[in-house]
């Protein structure tokens, strides 16, 4: 069976995503495969668009403190609509520094990004840019206090901005026990890290690389995955093992 007729029968058959679907967001239950065995009880969404893994988040763990963070207004709104005060907000875009930032607005609202639109971007995808916006960018450690409660997922899906938002999240990575992260193998973001720039970045912070997922191919090459990287010691705070 095709992988998007099965997601959508996924989502008819639990009365839970109804209403989001109804808001026209289906949750990303594509990720059961990297997360399903798992019990958060935080989870950090960044890049949150209009709720697609909030939702899924929400149906997952519905005792989990989630935490979305998206800047775009309309998406947002819809955020809002979708989780039913069941996630904190923030409106505002993360990265290394605490400053305001230019964000590119692609005709598909879901793939705009802090960096201009690459060529291979464009082509690949069949976009272009329509505009900027003007955004605040906040570094994840200066926004959230610690301790957290454990385990702790981070989810990060930012279109080419991925290694800046984990440099901002420094200070708090020590309380984070998995990282799930969208990353590209070819350049669609002008001066976006690749594959190669994150992992050996959570490499260094202390985590392994746990499983690809969800990859795109184009013309036979990889073009995009999701990773799941996962923190190597014994989660203290809850008594559990992180695989």
């Amino acid at each position: 069976m095709a992988p998007r007729l099965l997601k959508y029968l996924q989502l008819l058959v639990n009365r839970r995503y109804w209403p989001a679907l109804r808001h026209g967001v289906a949750a990303t239950v594509e990720h059961d495969a990297a997360l399903g065995q798992d019990d958060f009880a935080t989870v950090i969404d960044v890049g949150a668009n209009k709720g697609q893994f909030a939702t899924y988040a929400l149906t997952r763990w519905p005792r989990a403190r989630l935490i979305c963070f998206e800047p775009l207004p309309q998406p947002r709104a819809i955020l809002g609509c979708v989780t039913q005060g069941r996630a904190e907000i923030h409106a505002c875009a993360l990265g290394a520094t605490g400053t305001t930032g230019q964000l590119h607005l692609a005709t598909r609202a879901d793939s705009s990004s802090l960096l201009p639109l690459g060529t291979q971007q464009k082509a690949i995808f069949q976009m272009d840019e329509c505009g900027t916006l003007a955004v605040p960018i906040e570094r994840l450690d200066a926004c959230l206090s610690v301790p957290l409660q454990r385990p702790s997922l981070l989810k990060i899906d930012v279109q080419g901005y991925e290694l800046e938002v984990l440099r901002g999240a420094a200070g708090l990575l020590d309380e984070i026990d998995a990282i799930y992260v969208e990353v590209s193998y070819a350049e669609l973001y002008e001066g976006q890290a690749l594959h190669d720039d994150v992992a050996t970045f959570l490499t260094s912070a202390g985590f392994r690389d746990a499983g690809h997922f969800n990859e795109q191919v184009y013309h036979g090459a990889r073009i995009q995955a999701d990773l799941l990287f996962r923190r190597q010691a014994v989660v203290q705070a809850s008594g559990m093992s992180v695989r």
